[in-house]
């Protein structure tokens, strides 16, 4: 029996983890680039070999099952990969996780520029580019089915990133002679019949957050809520535009096995569900009576997450219908027994948290961990005008870990860049500076303890002018928000050191 092949190229992510799972289980083989550990700081997104058999495991539902399929499941070198001889019938580019908080979406417009060195190797193979819905939103708000329109102007930097994203990949199919398709994503959330899922991203982001409240009432109260009203600051007549994993993928895999597929594919559910009718069903499972709608809450959510829920994003989707209809797919039922399911996995997991505490605290491995996060992650993803705020009239900005004999680093902007330097105690000192330990650090760079939490709780010292600092403080939060480091990227880096 001949089984199809697919090069499936990016991180094992929300998506390309079941993906993969799927296709196997299909009868589909599948070959997985991944990276050299002595390239673990390059802008590749790809995955060291340990950190993608690892996820992938968790894709599977475990080591067990994972080994029964794993005959047909090939990681390769990046440079050998597609100079290997084997006829793909499927190029599958993920550069793009579709999850926001995902460590490695930063990195997608970099990994957009590697697609043109792939597409001269595959010159005739379909390949399928996996971008997002928020790559695509034209000024009135709806996403088209279209691949060349007028883009709106980026409402948050995920957008920003989703743009760049798509606009590089789409100029560089334009000038392939090999078919090409391009499919849009929402967010992906749980598997729809399991509850499982490979990182803590997306709507879990909301699913925790509301776990932590249960949690804090019923130490307080001795119920899950004093007035039984769940404050949430939400657009109740929106749509928030997630789908089940399964649902994504199965669907995909059909898209990819249909001879007569659309060029363009918004891949979203044919029934969308407004925000208060599966915002009611979650907040149910935790023992709210009902949602109330509130300028303000206090939910402590990413930015973006929370400017998606008031976000009026309409999608269109003529060839969904079609596709839908071609292969009777069900609708997903995202209701109350759906959140159970994914609250119980959650719960199993410790909510990302790992086991062993300590082996996750990167700052007080290595120096060498510190300087890569100063000296290199955040010149490359503080944009300009975050950069502006924090360093308006010279100011720089510095932070000293205590427990490290004083290591530290400071933030300025040179030539409108962002600059990062290590910290000389006889050099002049930076007009704002935050002293803080190497575990506050760590959690604050994951998303795990706000800036503005950890000052109130005195986890952070801060030096300089009282009203300039509270200023640069909300500018260095937001980036901290937009841009933390995930679970899997600490252990690409602590692999590798």
């Amino acid at each position: 029996m001949t089984h199809k092949t697919a090069y499936l190229w990016g991180p094992i992510s929300s998506f390309s983890g079941p993906l993969a799972a799927a296709l196997v289980t299909r009868g589909w083989n599948v070959h997985i680039p991944t990276k050299s550990s002595l390239n673990v700081f390059s802008l590749s997104p790809l995955d060291l070999r340990s950190s993608a058999r690892s996820a992938l495991e968790l894709a599977f539902g475990g080591r067990e099952r994972f080994r029964t399929f794993q005959d047909r499941i090939k990681f390769v070198d990046q440079p050998d990969g597609p100079k290997s001889g084997t006829t793909y019938d499927a190029v599958i580019f993920c550069g793009l996780p579709p999850n926001f908080d995902e460590a490695r979406v930063p990195r997608a417009p970099w990994a957009a520029s590697e697609l043109p060195s792939l597409m001269k190797i595959f010159k005739t193979q379909p390949i399928f580019v996996i971008s997002s819905i928020w790559g695509g939103v034209e000024p009135d708000g709806v996403v088209p089915e279209e691949c060349e329109f007028e883009r709106r102007r980026p409402t948050n930097h995920f957008e920003s990133i989703c743009q760049q994203y798509e606009n590089k990949v789409l100029e560089a199919v334009s000038k392939s002679e090999a078919p090409w398709y391009l499919v849009r994503l929402p967010l992906i959330a749980p598997d729809s019949q399991t509850g499982n899922f490979i990182n803590y991203s997306g709507p879990l982001a909301l699913v925790r957050e509301l776990a932590l409240v249960q949690r804090a009432n019923i130490s307080k109260n001795g119920n899950a809520s004093q007035s039984n009203e769940l404050k949430a600051s939400y657009n109740p007549d929106y749509s928030l535009w997630f789908l089940p994993s399964d649902f994504v993928v199965n669907t995909f895999c059909k898209y990819i096995e249909d001879e007569l597929r659309p060029r363009v594919l918004n891949l979203i559910s044919t029934e969308s569900t407004l925000n208060q009718e599966w915002l009611q069903s979650l907040a149910s499972e935790f023992g709210f009576g009902k949602v109330v709608r509130s300028e303000r809450d206090s939910l402590n959510l990413p930015g973006v997450l929370r400017k998606m829920l008031n976000d009026n994003l309409q999608v269109k989707t003529r060839n969904l219908f079609e596709v839908a209809g071609r292969y009777q797919m069900p609708r997903p039922r995202v209701d109350q027994e759906y959140f159970q399911r994914v609250v119980e996995k959650a719960e199993g997991g410790g909510w990302g948290m790992p086991a062993d505490k300590e082996k996750r605290k990167l700052f007080k491995f290595t120096e060498r961990l510190a300087a890569y996060y100063f000296e290199e992650f955040i010149p490359q993803h503080f944009d300009e005008g975050l950069l502006k705020r924090a360093t308006s009239n010279g100011t720089t900005i510095g932070f000293i870990i205590k427990d490290a004999e004083g290591l530290g680093w400071i933030l300025r902007a040179r030539k409108g860049k962002a600059v990062v330097e290590r910290f000389d105690p006889e050099d002049e000192r930076p007009r704002i500076c935050f002293h803080l330990t190497s575990k506050t650090m760590s959690q604050m760079v994951q998303s795990k303890l706000p800036l503005h939490r950890a000052l109130l709780l005195r986890e952070v010292e801060v030096e300089g002018p009282l009203l300039h600092a509270l200023k640069v403080a909300n500018t260095i939060e937001q980036f901290l928000k937009e841009h933390p480091l995930g679970e899997a990227q600490i252990s690409e880096l602590q692999e590798a050191y």
